[in-house]
């Protein structure tokens, strides 16, 4: 523990991969944030849970569902092929930035996967419906 207001944990991915997350009260206590290690810098995965008026952070509530988050592989790369398939007909991420011309990176699982590997994600499906939803960080937990 790093302070009264801040923590290191760290969690045990589907893949069996360590993912270190500092869990912070932000927003002069009216939030409790989690934010993902990736590369050397607190800037992967986020995830914000409310805290009540007068009550304490929800710590135990927040590693539950981090955890609930991690037990889940959405997409997976194929051994032979190199190439990235989706696990269910749904894909859990979040919008990371935009490195190039090529458009935003999106973090899925412990991958950044560039918007043209989206497509291709998404091409064996051709013909079918998509529902894109965009949630707030606050949001990221409901099913």
């Amino acid at each position: 523990m790093e302070d009264d207001d801040s923590m290191v944990d760290e969690y045990l991915d589907a893949a069996g991969v360590i993912r270190t997350f500092r869990l912070t009260v932000a927003g002069g206590g009216q939030f409790l944030e989690a934010v993902e290690r990736r590369d050397g810098a607190w800037a992967g995965l986020r995830f914000v849970l409310p805290v009540a008026p007068g009550e304490a952070p929800p710590w135990g509530e927040m590693r539950a569902r981090i955890r609930a988050w991690l037990a889940r592989r959405d997409v997976a790369r194929h051994p032979r092929s190199g190439q990235l398939e989706l696990l269910a007909r749904s894909l859990r991420g979040q919008i990371e930035s935009v490195a190039d011309e090529d458009g935003p990176t999106v973090l899925v699982d412990d991958l950044e996967i560039s918007w043209s590997e989206l497509g291709g994600l998404l091409a064996s499906y051709e013909g079918w419906h998509i529902r894109v939803e965009i949630r707030d960080p606050c949001e990221a937990f409901d099913e």
